[in-house]
């Protein structure tokens, strides 16, 4: 009697008239070609920040060109090799790209494919069989010593618009420990007052935010600097960017990274520091003043320095590395009698 029911619902449905506007819609989702820019749009949809997108979208660009000048035109991800992959990796290590250059890339292409197996688009990723190189270890970043920091903030002449400019990016690396993006588009509107406290909030990695209270040095050389682009004529207001490099009119852009990394070179220089510095040194600096020398605690300084994990935070404590506690200092053979036992 069942059976004869759902035969009967079957056979209703078919004698029904079709609706031609949704039989319309059906048609076109069945006609509709799914490019591979389709793919890579909702793959990059699942990051959050802008700057991870982006470097993906380079990575898997870059692979694809590759494939593409060799020929091989690939419009689905099912059609994306183990071979295509280690050739592509082949081809990157003889072109002597870092190897932390490298796996960035390949690690791009294979977050893409284990998103397409998560999405059924492929049965098996070919390339969880394909080594990725070894990366290399570096040496970390060099801090810089307290005495340096002071030479460093000393050198900038005051007098000029490049000069307050290049004192106030100085005062505010190594005060807050930023990051060269943090510190590229800190605009006027970031600055405010809470409690008494005056606070610069900060834009970081990941789309993560922090509120960092403004100490009154860094205060006072923020008044200066604002004094002074005002009688340069450049009278900044609540959406403009802090660090202004244009020499005429204001930055309708943030400051290039680069440009950070040449005013601090070029003080370093000014002061005799003949070790290999840039901006991220700043902020190694001002993470190990912290831990070293103020003895803050850890998890104080990882939310200072915007760090979800302390792990990374101990990373950064590069400038003594704890040699006056060292436990080598705790041996002393002698005073229990073994070395003079051995004479």
């Amino acid at each position: 009697m069942g059976a004869a029911k759902e035969k009967d619902i079957i056979i209703i449905h078919q004698d029904k008239d079709v609706d031609l506007k949704l039989k319309d819609r059906f048609q076109k989702i069945k006609n509709k070609k799914i490019s591979l820019d389709d793919f890579f749009s909702e793959f990059l949809g699942q990051f959050l920040s802008e700057q991870t997108k982006k470097a993906y979208q380079n990575d898997l660009a870059s692979f694809f060109s590759f494939l593409a000048k060799g020929g091989e035109k690939v419009k689905h991800p099912k059609e994306i090799s183990g071979g295509h992959f280690q050739v592509y990796r082949d081809e990157l290590l003889a072109q002597n790209y870092s190897s932390a250059t490298i796996n960035r890339k390949l690690v791009a292409i294979r977050s893409f494919m284990k998103w397409s197996l998560a999405k059924r688009l492929i049965d098996h990723n070919p390339l969880d069989v394909i080594k990725l190189p070894k990366i290399e270890t570096t040496s970390p970043t060099l801090a810089f010593e307290d005495y340096e920091v002071v030479e460093m903030l000393g050198k900038p002449d005051t007098t000029t618009k490049v000069g307050i400019m290049h004192k106030t990016v100085i005062h505010l690396l190594f005060s807050l420990g930023l990051r060269r993006s943090e510190l590229a588009n800190i605009k006027i509107k970031d600055f405010y007052k809470d409690r008494g406290h005056y606070i610069l909030h900060i834009k970081g990695k990941g789309g993560k935010h922090r509120h960092l209270p403004i100490t009154k040095d860094l205060a006072l050389q923020i008044e200066e600097y604002m004094t002074a682009m005002a009688n340069f004529g450049l009278q900044l207001s609540n959406e403009d960017f802090l660090i202004q490099s244009s020499k005429k009119e204001k930055n309708k852009k943030p400051i290039n990274g680069s440009t950070i990394y040449r005013i601090i070179e070029k003080y370093s220089k000014l002061c005799g520091i003949n070790k290999k510095v840039g901006p991220h040194s700043c902020r190694a600096t001002a993470i190990s003043h912290l831990l070293d020398t103020k003895k803050t605690p850890i998890r104080d300084v990882a939310i200072f320095a915007g760090h979800s994990n302390i792990t990374t935070t101990e990373r950064y404590d590069k400038r003594r590395e704890s040699l006056d506690n060292s436990a080598a200092y705790d041996i002393d053979y002698e005073s229990d009698g073994i070395l003079s036992n051995l004479d």
